[in-house]
C-alpha cells in the first residue's frame, strides 16, 4: 500500500542513499546535485514539506520516493510538468504506478490543473509503461533533446488532460 505524504526530517537518510544511486538518477533531471548530500536532503526536505505540489511517496511506512509537479506560469498556470522516482529496490512493485494515478487524481481534482505533461527519455522504457497504465498519451517526441553526461537523448513527450464536463 502506497501513500502520498509530507516530506519529514526522517525521509533524509534515505533521500540521500536513493539519490546517490546512479540507476535512480541516470534519466531524471540534471538539477539534482551530485553527489547528493545530507545538506542538499535537507534544503529539499525544508522546501518540500508543506507543498501540495511535492510529495514523498511511502510504500507500507517506507520512505521510497518522490512525485511532484511544478505548475507552469501565465497562460500555462493551468499545465504541470509531472516528475516522480523510486528507490531501486522498490521497482517492479507498481509503486511508482500507484503513485502517479494518486497523485494525477489528487491534482485534477484539488486545483485547476486541466493538464499533466511529462518528458521521458526514449529508452526509460519504465516509465514509460507507467505513464501508458495511467492513460497519458504520447503527444510527441523530441529528438535529440536533452543532454546529459554528453549522451543525447530523444525525449518522449506524454500527457494527460482532465475531463472537463460543461454544461
Amino acid at each position: 500500500m502506497i501513500t502520498l505524504r509530507s516530506f519529514k526530517n526522517s525521509d533524509i537518510d534515505l533521500l540521500v542513499s536513493y539519490l546517490n544511486d546512479n540507476e535512480v538518477t541516470q534519466y531524471i533531471t540534471g538539477a539534482i546535485p551530485q553527489p547528493y548530500t545530507e545538506t542538499d536532503a535537507q534544503w529539499w526536505v525544508n522546501n518540500s514539506m508543506n507543498s501540495e505540489f511535492t510529495k514523498a511517496v511511502e510504500f507500507n511506512g517506507t520512505f521510497v520516493g518522490c512525485i511532484s509537479a511544478k505548475r507552469g506560469e501565465f497562460e500555462y498556470s493551468r499545465s504541470a510538468e509531472l516528475g516522480y522516482w523510486i528507490g531501486r529496490e522498490f521497482w517492479n512493485q507498481g509503486i511508482a504506478t500507484q503513485a502517479v494515478q494518486e497523485f494525477t487524481e489528487l491534482l485534477f481534482k484539488t486545483t485547476n490543473i486541466v493538464r499533466l505533461f511529462v518528458s521521458v527519455v526514449s529508452i526509460n522504457t519504465g516509465s514509460i509503461r507507467i505513464l501508458d497504465k495511467n492513460g497519458y498519451v504520447l503527444e510527441g517526441i523530441l529528438k535529440q533533446s536533452s543532454c546529459k553526461n554528453e549522451r543525447y537523448y530523444d525525449e518522449h513527450l506524454f500527457s494527460k488532460i482532465k475531463l472537463i464536463i460543461e454544461s
